[in-house]
Order: structure tokens, then C-alpha cells, then sequence
């Protein structure tokens, strides 16, 4: 088959591929045989992909030396999936001792009818209690009670495997014939739910083999008791046991496993975090397999933080800011952080995803008051608080009594500093980072700005990448200009040492007699230099300059 999709002018062939094999069948053995009824068995064990039309039993009744009787379709439909197929076939009288009937199972679709081999049903004489049973496997004698005085040493016991391929099974007959007990096999993968036919296989008079279904047991799983009884909340909790097939998303019957009373769908490890409305520590655990409930008796129980455990890595923060906590194992107690509440003292605080690096996690610590608070979390299991307390300070100050300074002077600030903690000042032309002491900021006014202007303080919070906060309290200072109150001495040979005195010296450039000098120190109100070598001799003026501001000093200096 073959459609053509035209994509703009060009014609385009897509073959869309259709399987055109056979259909795989086969006639199984018979069940049931009372009366006028019989169970007949067969299995589809392959279908092609063609819609089925039709699928069903043909039967027809074998006569000896005369003609058999006409073949009768029995439909069951066009509904139909891989697998096993049964049908309970009514006759027109009751069944006689010798009656003998062909069988063939059929699938019809578009493109053929498909029949597999023939099987044959004979009426024989047994009468056999046909048994539908769940068991666990490996586990369990099966015992098939009927009449089975004509059994003799030529009848076999097989089963199907899950392979599609017959094992036999060794069985005995009771003393009065009237049981059939065989093992259920140990050998084979069996995984619950899985429907396991056991047939008895014989040869009738003219050698034709014949053969009866005996039972069909559905095996259903266990779970073995836990080996792990102390946990994490992180870790997941192993199912194990037999007949657990954990690929199998669908089983028949349903396979639960049991927590605190709770059902969940069989898988081969749980998360305690996935179950829904879960609480507590400890937890009962258990199963049920559609026969049997069971509850072990050793309980499972979750291992708890210990407050004291758990540290502050900096006992005083301001808020806004990202704190981070040490000590313990974080992604062992909280795992899934979505789940956890996380408080300083009452206040809620939120977790920083990703921001685990060891045992450290960081928390974003925003409006919180100042105050003392103890850290703690919650999640539907557990809660666990430090013993340790944190200090909380919303950054202040207090406005110095003199706001008035010169150019590349020290100002000093104190307030609810961290000591050793970086601080920013930022204004118009002012950028430090000072590092607080004793509860103060130092930090040098610029050399650049002159006059009235303003400063705020604040930190970098790295609750976010680069952020950075302020306090909204702005702080208003004047910057004079430099000023000189004496230079001495006033004369000297070049290499001689010259003293300045003054207020904003820091980064004055000087000048003798349009020379320019070298500063050997230098401070706010001091500033020492050295008469250049190419200074004219005699007497000329010594001029100092910063930002624009020139000074010319108003005695003359004289060179020696």
C-alpha cells in the first residue's frame, strides 16, 4: 500500500509497510467434559497487524466407517487479542463413552482464513473436577480430584510454559484413584499473575493423541520481609520477594503493596515521599495478592535529624541575605524540598534549590525582624529545630555628629555592623567596600567629588546572582575641598625633604618652579616631597593641584 502527498509542486512517495505473514495458532486441550458440555482451549499466539473479521471454533463429531458429521463454526467475534482463547462448546445430547470430537481453532481476516492443526476430544471415561486455583509458587502440592480408574501407565502430565513450549510434570494417583496430586514445578520464571495450564496427554485406539486439561493455576507473588528497617527519607525502600516481576506494569490480580494500611501499586522499590498523605516514622509494611493480606511484624521506621546537629555557618546575618546551614546530610532528611516547610523561629523562609554543596544548603532569609531565632523544617514526617540560634539585624546606622569632611579623608560610620563582613558604599563617584570592625565602616572619601552629596550602605545577599541590597536610609556629607596651613621649610636644595600640613592632602600633585615633585608620604593632612632636581634655583612659586583646584602657595619657595 502506498499513499502520495504533494509537498509544492513535487509528488512525493511514502510506502507504508504492512506485515502480510501468517497468522500463528494452536488448538490446546480440553476441560470440563460433563455431561452435553466440554471447555475447548486454544491460544493465538500471533496476530499480523490485519483487522481480524472473525475468530471462533470449528468442531465436528468423528463417526467411524460412515461419514463424520458436518463441521459447525462457532464465531466468537471479531474482538480479539494474542493469548489464550476458551469456549465452553454445548453438544446436542450428553456426551457418550467413545464419542470423539475434532477441533481447530480459526482466525478470518481480509487477507486469508487461518486454522491451526487439528486437536481431538475424546469422551473417556475420566471424570475430572477441572481445578481454577491461585497459588505461590514453588510452595505448593496441587491436588485434582475426579475419577481416574482408566488412567493408565501411557498418560502424561505437561504444562505450558511461558516459552509456548510443554514440560512434563511427575504425578501420583491416590490409593483410590479418586486424586490426582502433582508439585508445582520449581523450575521456570513464574511471576504472579501468570496462568499456567496443566493437561493430561494420551493416546486413543487409532493413535491419535489426545489431550485433557486437568487445572489452570494463576500464581500470585510474595513479598519478603524487609531487610532495610531504618531508613532515610531519601533512601527508597527495596521490594523483594517471589514471583515479582517488576516490568510487568499490569497485573491480574493487582499486587499491592501495604504501608500503615495504605495501598500501592507493586513496584520493586518505593519512595515513603510519593505516597500520598503519608505521615510519621515508623511505618507497617506489608502485602496483598489478591488471595492473602500480610503485615510483617518488624516495622520500618525513618532515621530523624538531631537539631543539635545542624549548625548556622554565620551566627549574625542581616536580612535581606543567603544563609547557609551545615552539618547534616540535607538531601537525606529533605529530599524533595517542594514537601518541607522551612522556618526562623516562626517565620517562613524559602530553600534555595540546587544550592546544596556538601552538607551545606542555603535558605533566602527575607522580612525577618531583628531578633534571636531558632532554624527548623517540617515535612509531613518529621520536624526537626537547631538549638543553635541565629542573630537577625536589618541594617542601620547612626548619623555622625560631623558630616562635613575633606577630599581623602577616613569617614567612619557605626551602626549594627557584622564585623568581618563586606559592606557597600555607593554614592555619585563613591564605590568602596568596606570591611566592619568593632561595629564601624572606614572607608576614604574620593578625591573627585567636591560639595554636597549622598551615600548608601548596603551588602551583597547572592540570593539571586549578582543581587545586591541596600538599606533605604541615605546618608548626606560634604566634601571640602583641600587646604594647606604651613609649608616648612620654605627653602632648600633639590633632594631636600619638603613638609606640607594642611586638611585633604592625600592626592595633591605639587609643583616647584613648574617642576614637578615626588611625594615620598602622604596623607590627609600631611604631605611630604622631595625638591626636584630640575627645579630653577632662586626663588619661584610652589603650586599644589587636585581635580582642577590650584593652590599657589603665598610665600615664594627658594631653591639652593
Amino acid at each position: 500500500m502506498s499513499l502520495s502527498i504533494l509537498i509544492g509542486c513535487k509528488k512525493k512517495e511514502v510506502t507504508e509497510v504492512v506485515d502480510y505473514s501468517p497468522v500463528s495458532l494452536k488448538a490446546g486441550s480440553f476441560s470440563n467434559l460433563e455431561g452435553k458440555t466440554v471447555t475447548l482451549h486454544g491460544r493465538i499466539e500471533r496476530l499480523n497487524g490485519v483487522p481480524v473479521e472473525d475468530h471462533g471454533f470449528i468442531i465436528e463429531k468423528i463417526e467411524n466407517n460412515k461419514d463424520n458429521e458436518k463441521e459447525i463454526l462457532i464465531s466468537l467475534g471479531n474482538k480479539v487479542t494474542t493469548g489464550e482463547v476458551s469456549f465452553k462448546y454445548q453438544y446436542n445430547r450428553d456426551f457418550e463413552v467413545g464419542d470423539r470430537f475434532r477441533y481447530t481453532l480459526y482466525v478470518k481476516t481480509k487477507n486469508g482464513f487461518y486454522r491451526s492443526e487439528n486437536s481431538i476430544f475424546e469422551a473417556d471415561g475420566l471424570q475430572i473436577n477441572y481445578l481454577e486455583d491461585m497459588l505461590v509458587p514453588n510452595n505448593n502440592k496441587i491436588t485434582v480430584t475426579g475419577d481416574f480408574k482408566f488412567i493408565s501407565e501411557n498418560v502424561k502430565l505437561y504444562y505450558d510454559g511461558l516459552d509456548q513450549k510443554e514440560y512434563s510434570v511427575p504425578y501420583q494417583l491416590a490409593s483410590d484413584r479418586k486424586s490426582l496430586i502433582f508439585t508445582f514445578p520449581k523450575s521456570g520464571r513464574f511471576n504472579h499473575g501468570n496462568r499456567i495450564f496443566f493437561f493430561l496427554r494420551y493416546k486413543d485406539k487409532s493413535g491419535q493423541e489426545i489431550s485433557r486439561g486437568i487445572a489452570r493455576i494463576q500464581i500470585l507473588g510474595t513479598v519478603n520481609p524487609p531487610t532495610k528497617t531504618q531508613l532515610y527519607l531519601s533512601d527508597y525502600l527495596p521490594i523483594e520477594g517471589t514471583g515479582l516481576d517488576p516490568e510487568r506494569i499490569w497485573m491480574d490480580p493487582p499486587l499491592y503493596i501495604l504501608i500503615n494500611g495504605k495501598k500501592i501499586k507493586y513496584k520493586n522499590y518505593i519512595y515513603l515521599l510519593d505516597i500520598e498523605n503519608l505521615k510519621g516514622t515508623k511505618f507497617q509494611l506489608g502485602y496483598h495478592n489478591g488471595r492473602d493480606s500480610v503485615v510483617f511484624k518488624d516495622s520500618i521506621e525513618l532515621i530523624k535529624p538531631i537539631g543539635s546537629n545542624i549548625h548556622f555557618e554565620k551566627k549574625i546575618i542581616h536580612s535581606p541575605y543567603l544563609m547557609k546551614m551545615t552539618g547534616v546530610d540535607f538531601y537525606s532528611y529533605i529530599t524533595v524540598s517542594e514537601k518541607a516547610k522551612y522556618y526562623l523561629g516562626k517565620n517562613s523562609i524559602a530553600h534555595i534549590p540546587y544550592s546544596t554543596r556538601g552538607n551545606t544548603e542555603s535558605f533566602a532569609v527575607r522580612n525577618i525582624p531583628n531578633g534571636l531565632y531558632n532554624f527548623s523544617y517540617s515535612n509531613p514526617f518529621y520536624t526537626a529545630t537547631t538549638t543553635e540560634q541565629v542573630e537577625v539585624r536589618n541594617l542601620t546606622w547612626v548619623t555622625p555628629p560631623i558630616t562635613s569632611r575633606f577630599v581623602g579623608e577616613a569617614f567612619t560610620i557605626t551602626g549594627n555592623f557584622i564585623d568581618d563582613h563586606e559592606y557597600l558604599v555607593s554614592g555619585d563617584g563613591i564605590y568602596e567596600h568596606p570591611i566592619a570592625q568593632d561595629g564601624k565602616i572606614n572607608f576614604t572619601l574620593p578625591s573627585n567629588i567636591i560639595g554636597q552629596t549622598e551615600i548608601q550602605i548596603g551588602y551583597r545577599v547572592d540570593i539571586n546572582y549578582n543581587e545586591s541590597f541596600y538599606a533605604p536610609k541615605k546618608q548626606s556629607l560634604y566634601i571640602n575641598d583641600f587646604q594647606v596651613s604651613d609649608i616648612t621649610p620654605l627653602k632648600g636644595y633639590p633632594g631636600d625633604v619638603i613638609t606640607i600640613k594642611g586638611k585633604g592632602l592625600g592626592s595633591i600633585q605639587i609643583t616647584v618652579g613648574g617642576a614637578y615633585a615626588t611625594s615620598i608620604s602622604r596623607s590627609s593632612e600631611e604631605h611630604r616631597f622631595i625638591i626636584p632636581a630640575f627645579a630653577p634655583k632662586g626663588k619661584s612659586a610652589l603650586v599644589m593641584t587636585l581635580n582642577g583646584t590650584t593652590i599657589k602657595y603665598k610665600e615664594l619657595f627658594e631653591v639652593l
